[in-house]
């Protein structure tokens, strides 16, 4: 059996050549207009995160409690990239009254202040009585004096999952 030769074979050649071009451009092209994934900013664990222009970063914010009403643990991290210490405020919620509850949190400049109470730098903040229960989103406003402020829907827990049950033991 004979194989390709002459003109039969050149156009077979060039039709195979143009579509592996063809195939390789297209390729080529789509991977060019994707974005990477793995460069984008997201919160790796159940809190929130976000952001005050360049200034403030919030990381993993979320709250824990056993119940509407009950005392809540108010979880995260706050970073400060500016030189000056900052105050930064947390407001979370309104009833139907307009009561929200505050929080003040000191960061030095080029700092994080973790919210943590396991961890040995870490600080206590806790919520009186959080206005929402367990499964609910929470909206809490995050400002500062020079930095202005944002909104997020904040992650309401309890101790159903590990490890946020040991964290309730800091509510009593």
């Amino acid at each position: 059996m004979a194989g390709r030769t002459g003109a039969g074979h050149a156009r077979w050649m060039s039709r195979a050549l143009a579509a592996l071009a063809i195939g390789a451009a297209a390729a080529a092209g789509i991977g060019a207009c994707s974005p990477i994934n793995t460069q984008l900013e997201y919160a790796p664990s159940d809190g929130n995160r976000a952001e005050l222009g360049d200034e403030i970063r919030v990381e993993n914010l979320l709250v824990l409690t056993t119940g509407q009403d009950e005392p809540a643990l108010v979880v995260g991290g706050v970073t400060n990239r500016t030189a000056e210490t900052t105050t930064v405020t947390f407001t979370f919620g309104a009833d139907e009254a307009g009561a929200t509850e505050s929080l003040d949190v000191q960061v030095a400049g080029r700092s994080t202040v973790l919210l943590n109470p396991s961890h040995e730098d870490g600080e206590t903040a806790i919520l009186e009585a959080s206005p929402v229960a367990p499964g609910a989103n929470l909206p809490v406003t995050i400002s500062t004096p020079t930095s202005g402020s944002t909104t997020v829907n904040v992650t309401v827990l309890d101790g159903t999952l590990a490890p946020y049950d040991t964290y309730l033991e800091f509510l009593d």
